[in-house]
């Protein structure tokens, strides 16, 4: 499994994001979220509880912690594990460790996800949202590169533009909020389309 910078998934991913990427039904009031825990499956409508800038805590399972720990109890996975998965749904981009290592595995492990990627494309992006006409993007164009407003996640409240290496392994998503200067060859010269490899 490659490196997840556990700090920086803490850092970029709150717990507001985590209840929308990990899909959470609970009830808002002021800074804290209630409601029935997914993975204990118990009668408590108030078995999980979630304050931000605190943590969370379990009443079933008697587990609580920080918003890795979260998503470890929602989605029954360890928490290096549940750390990479968070980190994909929210589309954060993966920094090799540079501490000194044995192993020399590259950090994108062909064979994984997209084209040897470890993220995966994020589904929910809107090609023909009012953020990317008012940016200056065609919808139709956008649905064909992969671009799109984003309505939650890290780059939350921006057009999400994919950012691929020359294999068009897909490495993590810019933000964009306005263009003051778009070139008028843009669409046609300035992005390599993703090409999938044919078996």
């Amino acid at each position: 499994m490659a490196f997840v910078d556990f700090a920086a998934v803490k850092e970029a991913v709150s717990f507001s994001d985590a209840i929308e990427l990990l899909d959470l039904k609970l009830r808002q009031s002021g800074n804290q979220w209630r409601g029935f825990c997914p993975t204990c499956k118990g009668s408590n409508e108030r078995a999980l509880v979630i304050t931000d800038g605190r943590g969370f805590y379990c009443f079933s399972d008697h587990k609580g912690g920080d918003v890795i720990a979260l998503a470890a109890h929602v989605l029954n996975l360890g928490v290096k594990q549940a750390a990479q998965e968070l980190a994909e749904r929210a589309g954060i981009v993966q920094v090799p460790s540079t501490r000194t290592r044995n192993s020399t595995r590259s950090t994108v492990p062909e064979g994984e996800g997209e084209a040897g990627s470890k993220l995966s494309p994020l589904s929910y992006l809107e090609p023909d949202h009012e953020a990317v006409v008012a940016i200056g993007f065609d919808p139709e164009w956008c649905k064909t590169y992969g671009v799109g407003y984003a309505p939650r996640g890290v780059v939350r409240g921006s057009v999400a533009v994919p950012f691929r290496d020359e294999r068009g392994v897909l490495l993590g998503y810019l933000g964009v909020q306005e263009l003051t200067y778009i070139p008028a060859d843009f669409q046609t010269n300035n992005i390599v389309p993703f090409q999938k490899k044919r078996a």
